[in-house]
């Protein structure tokens, strides 16, 4: 299994540039940022990526190849299935919650290829609506007294058991279709809400009621081709 990581408002460029060196530990290239931290992208990507250098000790390739995104569904883009983080100690989420050491079976399970794990930013960590683009969320099992983990840390606690250790194992019988894909699940909730305004059903364009309709779509657990299915009829 792939894993793109994706920090979604990071505040701190040494903690990008630890990220990185985390998963350069591990093996893994595929980073991802959402947030800006200029009104210019072009020139806020240049600024992080020269501070973030100090802390992504053999880890520039990382740097290097990472991209600013505006939105979690522009990162994701390419994922078969997203994850969110969190310490669960400011929030009670509205999606199921996994201990860490289950993600790798979890995402066997779905037959996911390529997996996007979010993290949120250090001052907040992900909200109710970044989680809202995941099929479910993730845990890294701390004490109440301090429950936060640093972000760097985090990473590289995540990496160690998703691409270090943890393993999905073989199951038996046919194998699990693609899922769909994140990106398409909400320009899918995007489509819903649209034509139910359009037969006078106006609120369901409310950021909760896109949020609702995009978070049942994913427990609804559809395949790749039954979102096409799904995405041409909502067009007719």
């Amino acid at each position: 299994m792939e894993l793109r990581v994706i920090l979604v408002r990071p505040r701190n460029p040494d903690n990008i540039g630890a990220a990185a060196r985390a998963m350069a530990n591990f093996g893994l290239k595929d980073l991802a940022l959402v947030g800006a931290f200029a009104s210019d992208r072009g020139e806020a990507e240049k600024t992080w990526k020269a501070e973030a250098s100090v802390s992504a000790i053999k880890a520039m390739d990382v740097i290097e190849s990472s991209r600013l995104h505006a939105s979690i569904p522009e990162a994701a883009a390419g994922c078969d299935l997203l994850l969110g983080t969190s310490s669960l100690h400011y929030l009670n989420p509205e999606r199921d919650v996994l201990l860490l050491r289950d993600a790798a079976r979890y995402c066997g399970e779905r037959g996911a290829a390529r997996l996007g794990l979010l993290f949120g930013g250090e001052k907040t960590g992900l909200t109710r609506e970044d989680l809202s683009y995941c099929s479910a969320v993730v845990n890294i099992p701390t004490l109440p007294s301090q429950p936060s983990m640093n972000l760097g840390q985090a990473v590289a606690v995540a990496c160690y058991e998703l691409a270090g250790r943890g393993r999905a194992e073989p199951r038996a019988g046919r194998k699990p279709a693609p899922p769909a894909p994140p990106e398409e699940i909400a320009r899918a909730a995007e489509l819903i809400a649209a034509r139910l305004a359009a037969g006078g059903q106006g609120h369901w364009t409310g950021r909760a009621q896109l949020r609702e309709l995009r978070q049942g779509l994913l427990d609804a657990r559809l395949t790749k081709g039954a979102m096409t299915a799904l995405r041409l009829l909502l067009k007719t």
